[in-house]
């Protein structure tokens, strides 16, 4: 039977990261797999050419060689490893997840704004220094989108919720009171 992608990325990710805390090396793990990340990002179809027929195993081998050139031993062996298993497409899924791990370890979110002006640098950092207050985490990394939508005030979305602080939604609040 054979198993699907979230759960092959779950299982390499948390032994990886298991892994990882224990030998103290969990920072140069995290930066490596990041810098691997951005390799299959710029090369969007290694996965395809590692997977391919038409490349013999001698020429696969100098790929996979230099993807662990520079990476940690553990990174290298996470390579070698989901190469010889032939589970090279789930690289990306197993990135993703080991960074849902490390977030959730250093209690770090993420959170989306949406603003109707362009909000300063110094702003972000108090609405992301308040909501990591409010939600617990040690630190918020916002990515913020412009909505003139929102006529005034902010919408803040993260891990599902919603904090809805527009004027569009005051207004429709006090629409809502007065044809009741």
């Amino acid at each position: 039977m054979s198993l699907d992608k979230m759960t092959i990325a779950k299982r390499y990710s948390k032994a990886l990261f298991d892994l990882a805390v224990e030998k103290e090396q969990l920072e140069p793990v995290y930066d490596d797999l990041q810098q691997l990340k951005q390799v299959f990002t710029e090369v969007p179809n290694l996965e395809q050419v590692l997977g391919d027929v038409r490349l013999n195993d001698e020429q696969k081998s100098a790929i996979i060689e230099n993807l662990k050139k520079d990476a940690s031993v553990y990174v290298k062996n996470l390579i070698q490893m989901v190469y010889d298993y032939g589970r090279i497409s789930n690289v990306m899924d197993i990135i993703e997840q080991f960074t849902v791990l490390y977030n959730e370890y250093n209690h770090i979110a993420y959170a989306n704004l949406s603003t109707a002006v362009k909000v300063d640098s110094d702003q972000k950092q108090r609405l992301a220094d308040g909501f990591a207050k409010r939600i617990g985490a040690k630190k918020v990394i916002i990515n913020s989108q412009l909505d003139p939508s929102i006529i005034g005030g902010a919408v803040l979305e993260s891990n599902g919720l919603i904090y809805d602080g527009s004027i569009r939604s005051k207004m429709a609040k006090i629409k809502k009171m007065l044809l009741k």
